[in-house]
């Protein structure tokens, strides 16, 4: 007898760390992740930018958005991802994982939560085991307002 069980519905997430926080990004909004380039920037701004194949990427610095000061990468990743009308990019220390996440493991982050946090900037949660671990507690980020922050 043939088996009538649905497949389950899956998204697939880039998940990095930042500090103690395990964020996320959809797969199709990336472009690409290179090495850190040099990123300029003026002041103390959240935004920078870099060159990536003759195009300039407008970095946002994501860690000072969430934790109120910037750190200073030595190596790492910029994860590069398209905006409607230029390149974005956000840096991260580490090599993200992707991970195919049912599509009932997102929940979404309440409102009154959302309006209050640090990380505004995520529009649900879900519960992913990160390379076989334990299911650890993932915040995808709102490419929208991401995108904002950065306008």
């Amino acid at each position: 007898m043939l088996s009538t069980k649905k497949k389950e519905e899956t998204l697939k997430f880039l998940i990095f760390t930042m500090a103690d926080l395990n964020l996320a990004i959809g797969i199709e909004s990336v472009v690409r992740i290179i090495p850190l380039p040099k990123i300029h920037r003026s002041g103390d701004k959240l935004l920078g930018i870099a060159n990536y194949e003759d195009q300039e990427v407008l970095v946002i610095d994501l860690h000072k958005r969430i934790y109120g000061k910037e750190i200073n990468l030595a190596k790492g990743f910029l994860v590069i991802f398209a905006g409607l009308n230029c390149l974005y990019g956000i840096t991260i220390a580490k090599l993200p994982n992707v991970e195919n996440v049912p599509v009932n493991n997102l929940q979404p982050v309440p409102p009154a939560y959302r309006d209050r946090d640090t990380l505004g900037i995520a529009s649900h949660t879900m519960q992913v085991s990160i390379k076989k671990s334990d299911p650890q507690t993932v915040f995808l980020l709102d490419s929208e307002l991401l995108l904002k922050m950065a306008a």
